[in-house]
């Protein structure tokens, strides 16, 4: 009897997922995503040496470690295969260990890397297979940086956001069109950490733009 059951269970499901793919798939809708980023270039690279609360001594780099992401994403695409997109996502970034211990041992509240890259651009997906769609992305807009407030009680460093072109490129598969799973790159631009509205670089001749670049590996849920 337990063997029946599950045999029956097995067939539900697997008739549920036959009758999901026949159903016309028209790739339209919004979709949430979810997952992990990489920093590369200056912005995953740790300076020599710094002082914790002074741009300056990090010489444009960034020490920021792995982080996560939130977005959305609208997407069209046409009967042949050729789509739009738009999309927005929340990434945040903290710094490595070794410089965090730098800033616990000053007793200095440690700043964080927010960034928010609003893309538009055009993809391509095709059928696999009936449940296995395949599909690659690219992309242009612009991120929006922010590197948190640091410093210590009654004596902080506040920075201003700040806006560069950025661009992205990707490629995935999605099953049965409920859930997605791609890897993206993501060229966030060539940011300035602005202190009051002044950036370093302007004000004490020190390079300080830091150029910013993730490796996104994400998860989609579609609707």
């Amino acid at each position: 009897m337990k063997k029946f059951g599950l045999v029956l269970l097995v067939a539900l499901l697997m008739g549920g997922v036959m009758s999901v793919s026949a159903q016309q798939r028209d790739h339209h809708g919004i979709s949430v995503h979810v997952g992990g980023i990489l920093p590369v270039q200056e912005f995953n690279n740790t300076p020599a040496y710094f002082v914790p609360c002074n741009e300056r001594a990090f010489n444009g780099k960034g020490a920021a470690m792995f982080g996560a992401s939130l977005g959305l994403k609208y997407n069209y695409v046409f009967d042949f295969g050729l789509g739009v997109f738009a999309s927005a996502d929340l990434m945040w970034n903290s710094l490595n260990k070794n410089v965090r211990q730098v800033y616990t041992q000053a007793s200095c509240t440690k700043p964080m890397y927010v960034n928010v890259p609003i893309i538009v651009g055009a993809n391509y997906i095709t059928d696999f297979s009936d449940i296995v769609d395949v599909w690659g992305e690219a992309g242009i807009g612009c991120d929006l940086f922010l590197k948190t407030t640091e410093g210590w009680s009654g004596n902080t460093v506040k920075y201003k956001m700040n806006a560069a072109f950025a661009a992205e490129v990707g490629a995935g598969v999605t099953f049965i069109d409920l859930i997605s799973v791609g890897v993206h790159y993501y060229w966030l631009g060539r940011q300035s950490v602005k202190v009051d509205g002044v950036t370093y670089d302007e004000t004490y001749i020190i390079p300080s733009k830091l150029r910013i670049g993730q490796v996104a590996f994400k998860v989609g849920f579609h609707f």
